[in-house]
């Protein structure tokens, strides 16, 4: 039996990845799953989009160090502002702390990069299963 596929209808990922190629990939990778997803390229255009946008946003893929915002401060910021979707930390350091950071700010999971369409698919599902029980 296929595994369900995680519902989008009134809604969308966002990506928040300042790396103009990682963005492209990781947008593309998602959107070939019939995910719908917009990408912004720091955590000042995140706020903006999750304040003028919240109810559509479903799940966020954060990355880490970018300039303007970073992903932690975006993430306090989401949370305080009452942000309580999956956010989901980005990075490509295996070997530092970003893990325990990721997760004093507020964010739920992590990923490391670069990721897979398998892995993305999967972080994707398992959020969105957790949403619905909500």
């Amino acid at each position: 039996m296929e595994e369900e596929k995680p519902e989008f209808s009134n809604g969308r990922v966002l990506l928040v990845e300042d790396d103009f190629v990682n963005g492209k990939i990781i947008s593309r990778l998602l959107e070939m799953d019939n995910i719908p997803t917009h990408w912004v390229k720091n955590g000042r255009e995140a706020l903006d989009f999750c304040q003028e946008n919240k109810e559509c946003v479903l799940m966020v893929f954060m990355d880490l160090q970018m300039p303007i915002i970073d992903g932690y401060q975006a993430t306090v910021a989401l949370r305080k502002n009452g942000f309580n979707r999956p956010i989901i930390a980005m990075t490509a350091n295996a070997f530092s702390d970003d893990h325990v950071k990721s997760a004093e700010a507020g964010m739920d999971d992590f990923i490391m990069k670069p990721v897979s369409k398998m892995e993305l698919f999967m972080m994707v599902e398992k959020w969105m299963k957790r949403e619905r029980k909500k």
